[in-house]
């Protein structure tokens, strides 16, 4: 399949000349223009280049070469909208289920993992402060899923020397109670 480029005159003499296999189409499918047109008009104007520059294709019609490219719009259209993602069913928080509960009341309590997600930062940031700066740097690039042996080259050296280091540190963090 390939790309549309710029037409030739003669290619947009041809799709003028040629646009109600368009709406052939579309009616033929039952679709509404309005909502439809836009989606199977770039699969018309790639049928319309590759049959005035391919002339192999001109053994067929060109209406059956149009209904291919079309349809194939077509099909990545519906393809594209019925990804799980697009299809999720959406509901109010405040729209009551069958125990007679709203959304809001089933889901777990957020302001309470908030809570927690700043007291486990605070506490990130207190064992930090224990730690000298280039500890602190290990820390964050461990953090960053960097390996040891990528924080060796780092620092140049050896990942025997990194895991150690990371050994010292969590025996003096749990030392501090960490």
């Amino acid at each position: 399949m390939s790309k549309l480029h710029e037409m030739t005159p003669l290619q947009r003499q041809f799709a003028e000349e040629h646009q109600n296999v368009v709406f052939w189409f579309l009616k033929q499918k039952g679709l509404p223009i309005d909502d439809y047109y836009d989606i199977v008009i770039f699969g018309y104007l790639q049928a319309v280049q590759e049959y005035d520059e391919n002339p192999a294709l001109s053994h067929f019609q060109f209406s059956t070469i149009a209904r291919t490219k079309m349809s194939d719009c077509l099909n990545k259209h519906y393809s594209y909208k019925n990804k799980p993602k697009r299809k999720a069913p959406t509901i109010s928080i405040h729209t009551y289920t069958s125990d007679g509960l709203t959304l809001n009341e089933i889901l777990p309590d957020r302001q309470k993992d908030l809570q927690m997600q700043t007291a486990d930062r605070l506490l990130a940031i207190e064992a930090l402060s224990c730690l000298t700066e280039t500890e602190q740097q290990m820390v964050h690039l461990k953090a960053d899923g960097l390996t040891c042996r990528e924080i060796a080259e780092i620092f140049s050296t050896t990942v025997h020397c990194i895991n150690q280091q990371f050994r010292r540190m969590r025996r003096r963090l749990t030392k501090v109670n960490f």
